[in-house]
């Protein structure tokens, strides 16, 4: 096991009063060890990234909360051991469904007329798009098409992280209610964006 850095109480008190030096120093202290722990369990570079970002960004979040006499690194491995173990789960979840998926779609010998279903599904998923609000219609896609984090989106829409939310769970209630309308197992149109 690799030796864990120690940062001083004296650099904790400077980020917890909003040093961004102190948050930058403390970064380059744990960053390498925080993204080997998550890509252990994940076996997946984007989301050890993207655990290892949510980590660091709830230590600035929270840095008012923390106290110097206590060490660092707990705090920072237990927030990305619960991240990491979302980020399983959404993986697992995500695997499962392609795998159904792909099961479906095994079900069916002909390659033409899955096409054509995948294209049909496609088609109809831009019509249900288009009666959707633009914004909701752009974080969806932002979301979905590009693979694009909540922050992400955010950041360029200049919105914040919850109306991201808002928009995204919005268009999915719109699109499932869509789906039902026409018969369609929302399942399939999920693993279009998946």
């Amino acid at each position: 096991m690799p030796k864990v850095p120690s940062v001083t109480g004296e650099t904790i008190v400077q980020l917890r009063n909003g040093d961004e030096r102190a948050f930058e120093a403390i970064y380059e202290s744990y960053h390498r060890l925080i993204y080997h722990f998550a890509y252990s369990f994940l076996k997946n570079v984007e989301l050890s990234k993207e655990v290892t970002q949510e980590t660091f960004l709830s230590l600035w979040v929270n840095r008012e909360k923390l106290d110097e006499s206590l060490p660092l690194y707990p705090y920072l491995f237990t927030k990305a051991r619960r991240l990491t173990i979302d980020a399983f789960r959404r993986l697992a979840k995500h695997q499962r469904l392609q795998a159904e998926w792909t099961a479906a779609l095994g079900e069916s010998n002909n390659d033409t007329e899955q096409r054509m279903f995948y294209r049909e599904l496609e088609v109809m998923t831009e019509a249900a798009l288009q009666q959707m609000p633009k914004q909701q219609q752009l974080v969806f896609r932002m979301s979905r098409s590009e693979g694009l984090s909540y922050e992400e989106i955010a950041e360029e829409l200049q919105i914040s992280k919850n109306t991201v939310k808002y928009h995204l769970v919005q268009s999915l209630k719109f699109l499932k209610g869509f789906f039902a309308k026409h018969g369609i197992l929302y399942f399939f149109v999920l693993t279009l964006f998946i």
